[in-house]
C-alpha cells in the first residue's frame, strides 16, 4: 500500500486532514461497500482521536492493514494517489499532535 513518491501532489492545510483521509478510499455503493466504509470511518476516528504519537502509530497500522486487506481481496484497486492521501493525512495529524 505504501508508496513514498508522488511529490507532484499538493498538500491541503494541516487542519483538513480528516475529510481527506475519510474520502481517500472509494468504496462501492453496495452493502459490502457501505460496511467497508463504516469500518473505515471507525479507523479514521481512531486516527483523529489519537492522543499521542504511539496511539497514532497504532491507528496508522490499522489503516494500512485494512486498505491492504481490501486490495488483496480485490475490493479496492492499487491506487498510489489514495495511498499518498492516506499517508499525507496521517503525517498532518502527527504534525498537529506534535504542535499540541
Amino acid at each position: 500500500m505504501i508508496n513514498r513518491g508522488a511529490p507532484y501532489l499538493s498538500n491541503p492545510p494541516v487542519s483538513g486532514y480528516y475529510e481527506t483521509l475519510l474520502k481517500a478510499p472509494d468504496f462501492s455503493a453496495d452493502p459490502i461497500g457501505r460496511r467497508q466504509s463504516q469500518r473505515w470511518q471507525l479507523i479514521v476516528d481512531d486516527i483523529h482521536h489519537s492522543a499521542s504519537v504511539g496511539d497514532l502509530r497504532e491507528a496508522r497500522g490499522k489503516a494500512e492493514g485494512y486498505i491492504r486487506g481490501l486490495v488483496d481481496a480485490g475490493h479496492l484497486s492499487h491506487d498510489r494517489i489514495r495511498d499518498y492521501k492516506i499517508l499525507s493525512s496521517i503525517h498532518r495529524r502527527r504534525a498537529l499532535l506534535s504542535g499540541a
